[in-house]
């Protein structure tokens, strides 16, 4: 991905993509009923979380730091993995995950992969280092600054990461 010219967001850029990789690979050779596996019946399956993390990164860096569409409605993924379910996951109750069903992970990653690179972009040729003091108007967010945000997209995506793996450890032993 890109280098910005700032070095936060050097930084920023290096942790997502950093987690990214790890994802890539946590995912490796994961069946499908691994994929959907539930430790228990609260607990959210790993296809489900692979897709929050990707909307989570689209909505933060797309809707609430530029305030424009997410790349999830831009480019029609909702109609491509055949879900209507229009937010990042926050505040789902078990019934709703369960009512998605199977996530297709290939087809998420591909879409992941797209907010990727459009996030790398918008770090090293739009984002300064005076849009992370900005305070942010979005609804869910209002009074934030952008340095805020970027902190939450990261703490988020390493909190999933970290449960992805544990997972698959539980599935199939230590690094495995």
């Amino acid at each position: 991905m890109g280098t910005s010219h700032e070095p936060f967001l050097q930084a920023i850029d290096s942790g997502i993509n950093e987690c990214f990789g790890k994802l890539n690979r946590a995912l490796d050779g994961l069946s499908e009923d691994e994929l959907r596996w539930q430790p228990t019946l609260e607990a959210n399956p790993i296809d489900w979380m692979v897709w929050h993390m990707a909307r989570v990164e689209d909505n933060l860096v797309n809707v609430v730091l530029q305030n424009q569409a997410p790349i999830w409605e831009r480019d029609g993924w909702g109609d491509r993995l055949g879900t209507s379910y229009a937010g990042a996951g926050a505040g789902m109750t078990m019934d709703e995950i369960r009512a998605m069903g199977r996530i297709d992970v290939p087809l998420v990653m591909k879409y992941y992969r797209s907010i990727r690179m459009e996030t790398s972009d918008y770090f090293e040729n739009v984002m300064r280092e005076d849009d992370l003091s900005r305070v942010i108007e979005h609804t869910n967010f209002r009074g934030w600054t952008g340095a805020q945000i970027l902190g939450r997209l990261l703490c988020e995506e390493a909190e999933h990461l970290g449960q992805i793996e544990y997972l698959r450890g539980m599935m199939r032993g230590l690094n495995k």
